[in-house]
């Protein structure tokens, strides 16, 4: 599902989410179509801060597929002059994206239980799996070990819970700190026929893989994309 045209969408709202992290929502096209754990490119006409990576970004959707009305997408504050570009403008203004991108996704043809590792911002693909799974009933198994710096950093952290509560295929872990080995050896004992699903920073990506292989996961049921810059 990878389309290469650019759709010019409208931004419709915008709210902070926990700590630091921003949640941008844009009208979407009709004829838009995604699946859970998928991201998208975000252009802007004119930067108001000068940034040597350009006018665009890559970001996961933290929507769900099932949401008619818009998309969104969630990135920390930083000295970026596009995420500082995407805060200042105006309820209204005109962004394009292109996509949806990626593999690391949820459908309704998934079957094997999902181990979803995330950290901080990068909840964000996983929250829309979640939603989904929840929206259509889902029972397929999906854990969800979420590491933060801290409960007010946990973005998304009551939706998540919502989507617990109501899909009792789906299991949510908040860990502040780093993930711990005996995090991954329980789900592994509890899932031994998982798929994990990684995402995030290179180094973070490496770094979880490569745990994932001490414990004994196949590389084949390890998933992964990399990102930078969220």
């Amino acid at each position: 599902m990878t389309h290469l045209r650019r759709l010019p969408v409208a931004i419709v709202g915008r709210r902070n989410i926990a700590g630091d992290v921003i949640e941008v929502l844009v009208a979407r096209p009709p004829d838009f179509v995604f699946a859970a754990g998928q991201h998208v490119q975000i252009e802007v006409d004119k930067l108001h801060q000068r940034d040597q990576r350009g006018t665009s970004r890559v970001f996961s959707l933290s929507s769900s597929p099932h949401d008619t009305d818009v998309l969104s997408f969630a990135f920390r504050r930083s000295e970026s002059g596009f995420k500082q570009t995407l805060e200042r403008l105006s309820i209204g203004s005109r962004v394009r994206i292109s996509g949806p991108y990626g593999h690391v996704t949820l459908t309704d043809e998934s079957r094997r239980p999902r181990i979803l590792l995330a950290h901080g911002v990068g909840i964000t693909p996983y929250i829309s799996m979640a939603r989904f799974a929840a929206e259509s009933m889902l029972s397929v198994p999906l854990t969800v070990l979420y590491s933060v710096v801290s409960r007010a950093h946990a973005a998304y952290l009551s939706e998540l819970q919502v989507c617990a509560n109501a899909n009792p295929s789906m299991t949510l872990q908040l860990r502040t700190g780093a993930l711990s080995s005996n995090d991954l050896s329980q789900a592994r004992r509890d899932w031994p026929d998982a798929v994990w699903y990684l995402s995030g920073p290179p180094t973070r990506v490496h770094h979880l893989s490569l745990a994932l292989r001490d414990i004994g996961v196949p590389d084949d049921d390890v998933v992964s994309e990399e990102f930078i810059g969220y």
